[in-house]
């Protein structure tokens, strides 16, 4: 930590130093507007719209090719990522940045929190692609602009926006018993926005596996039996206002549902048949931003409720019977500011306020009290930005003080414990970019972070979770660095992204498997993840588009790797695109491969799981009156396998879409 300070203090002072060279040599220039500023000067090399050294990258939620495309599906065209799935068609599915863990990542709704320590790694089953514009995903540390300090990264989710007013209407079929139904509109009149979008989905998931019979190295009593218990019910609803208030100010509100109910089948060798979940969710936002000559303000609210019902009277699963009714809420308040203090200088300060609850409740055992967790968060940022020579050049250094205080009551040994604490947590990031031409920047970044345990790991969920009362919380420091290049030549677009990365991690929270199918979570020391991710994506005219990542990674802890963590993940996606054809408006056909390479299931090192390739592919007719035909396979060589922590995947499937879309 002292380390860091150290270089964050001497990286101020060269921002500073160069930034009156820079001064100096403006001769008679005045200061600069917020908003104008772009105008000035050319855009340099960069994969997201916050923060040019940031490794932050965009995926697009519009104009999908592949039927049935689930929310977590968008990620993987990110680098850096690694989607953990627990099934098919509405099971559980979570994302973990640079071999960080799934609950080190942390997830906005627009600007404000999504998740907080209390939730978990987040569902994004619970979301349906169709609700979003895309999303932003920043590896290590994040833009000062959103407030965080993750260890892993922040997924950034962009509510979707009109552009026109329309009405659409989605159908899709497919197998293992899996449907969705999806009907939304927009509306666009002068300063005025709303889109509105509903949908049902479903999934029987009775897709065949291989059983091991718990007996992993003997494959003699190996037999293939169908995924039972595993069937899905969800639903949601959206609402996107957007306001311009003058010429200068903008007001947006958001208003989502997600629900989904239905089995808990358990792990692939140890089937649960009567155990079930269920999951409601509400949330929403508002907030207004208002420009100003020489910066903005934003000012936003927002909160939501949350329902978990676990149900599993003959103890299938976990740690007995139960039959529990938890309750979450959360409230967050954010105001935050950009100011053009000159030219070459400008200012970011944000402060978060955020109040979590967690009101546990069993039917069938001793419950709980509630328990609380107040959080609040400063941000303060300098941006020094100009030209070296012909070189331009951006310093961002930040630092971000973090303060939670946390009340929480939970059970160990059917005893009920009380758990108080009042930490303060400072953690801080600075990002530098060197551009000699305007399609090609150097960008380098180190950045700490920090998580609190949540109220699960610390007192279990009565399931699957042991109690952990003492854990600490988590720290990292991250480091990257590598080039960007983007440009245009002709028909040709196209953007590249190569970085080397580095995470160390202290007191980092894991689970530690125990018997039963059961996991106690602890602190560990020590642990670090090296590694390359290398993106791209890019176009030819209108036919030909790709889309392509790689990351390799090496972790390390205690002479072990960590486990759950790939060595390599790739995928590619090409899209060909006919244009206007006889009686289509356009014909797109693509392929998709994506590939995890081996990992270990224990900390130990003595399960291996292999690695696996699933390839995909798939065609979307768009003909007249806004009708469109979407049909795609998945795994089309039926290569199954299994993901976290053991459960199968389904293979071959298919789903096939029509899509109705009128413009107003």
């Amino acid at each position: 930590m002292r380390s860091f300070r150290r270089h964050l203090a001497s990286a101020v002072l060269v921002a500073f130093a160069a930034a009156q060279r820079v001064r100096a040599q403006e001769e008679g220039a005045s200061e600069g507007v917020f908003g104008a500023r772009a105008e000035a000067e050319a855009p340099v090399a960069s994969t997201n719209p916050l923060d040019e050294t940031a490794a932050g990258t965009v995926a697009s939620a519009r104009d999908r090719a592949a039927a049935g495309t689930p929310l977590h599906e968008l990620l993987e065209e990110v680098p850096g990522t690694h989607v953990a799935q627990t099934g098919g068609q509405g099971a559980f599915a979570a994302v973990a940045l640079r071999g960080a863990a799934l609950a080190q990542t942390t997830y906005l709704l627009g600007d404000l929190p999504l998740s907080g320590p209390d939730t978990g790694a987040l569902d994004l089953s619970l979301f349906p692609l169709g609700a979003f514009e895309g999303v932003e995903v920043y590896r290590g540390g994040a833009p000062a602009w959103l407030g965080a300090g993750a260890i892993g990264g922040v997924v950034r989710l962009l509510p979707r926006a009109a552009r026109r007013s329309s009405l659409g209407l989605t159908l899709t079929g497919g197998s293992f018993g899996s449907w969705r139904m999806v009907a939304d509109s927009a509306v666009s009149r002068g300063p005025l926005s709303l889109v509105g979008s509903v949908g049902l989905d479903g999934a029987e998931n009775d897709y065949p596996y291989r059983f091991d019979n718990a007996t992993l190295f003997d494959p003699s009593d190996d037999d293939e039996r169908r995924r039972r218990n595993a069937q899905t019910l969800g639903a949601h609803g959206l609402v996107h206002l957007r306001a311009e208030v003058g010429e200068e100010g903008r007001l947006d509100a958001v208003v989502l549902g997600v629900s989904r109910r239905g089995g808990a089948p358990g792990p692939g060798a140890s089937s649960a048949l009567k155990a079930s979940l269920s999951r409601a969710r509400l949330l929403g936002n508002v907030g207004y931003v208002q420009r100003f000559a020489r910066g903005r303000l934003q000012l936003a609210a927002g909160g939501g409720v949350e329902r978990r019902r676990f149900l599993d009277r003959f103890g299938e699963i976990g740690l007995g019977f139960q039959d529990t009714d938890d309750r979450i809420g959360d409230v967050a308040l954010r105001a935050a500011g950009e100011l053009t203090v000159a030219r070459w200088l400008d200012l970011t300060v944000v402060g978060v306020a955020r109040w979590d609850s967690y009101r546990p409740e069993n039917l069938l055992g001793r419950e709980a009290g509630d328990s609380t967790r107040w959080t609040l968060s400063g941000t303060t940022e300098l941006r020094a930005h100009g030209k070296l020579g012909r070189w331009r050049f951006a310093l961002r250094p930040s630092v971000r003080v973090e303060h939670a205080r946390t009340e929480a009551l939970g059970l160990r040994h059917n005893i009920e414990q009380r758990y108080a604490s009042e930490l303060t947590r400072p953690t801080g990031r600075l990002g530098v970019l060197l551009a000699p031409h305007h399609a090609v920047s150097f960008v380098g970044s180190i950045a700490s972070g920090s998580r609190f345990p949540s109220i699960w790991e610390l007192f279990g969920d009565r399931a699957a979770i042991e109690p952990s009362p003492d854990l600490k919380p988590e720290r990292g420091r991250s480091a990257d660095v590598g080039v960007v290049a983007r440009g245009a030549a002709g028909a040709l677009s196209a953007t590249l992204e190569l970085r080397w990365f580095r995470l160390d991690m202290a007191h980092f929270i894991r689970p530690r498997p125990l018997s039963q199918e059961t996991v106690k979570y602890e602190n560990a020391e020590g642990a670090q993840v090296r590694g390359l991710e290398a993106g791209s994506q890019g176009r030819v005219g209108e036919h030909l588009r790709w889309v392509g990542t790689l990351t390799w990674i090496r972790s390390e802890h205690l002479g072990s790797e960590l486990n759950w963590r790939p060595r390599l993940r790739a995928m590619g996606r090409v899209e060909l695109r006919s244009g206007p054809l006889g009686p289509f408006r356009d014909l797109v056909a693509f392929t998709a491969l994506v590939h995890r390479g081996r990992y270990y299931d224990d900390p130990a090192n003595l399960v291996s799981v292999r690695g696996a390739s699933w390839l995909s592919a798939g065609v979307r007719a768009d003909l007249d009156w806004g009708l469109s035909m979407l049909f795609t396979a998945r795994d089309l060589f039926d290569r199954r396998g299994q993901d976290y922590v053991g459960y199968p995947l389904p293979g071959r499937r298919y789903a096939f879409s029509i899509r109705w879309r009128m413009e107003l």
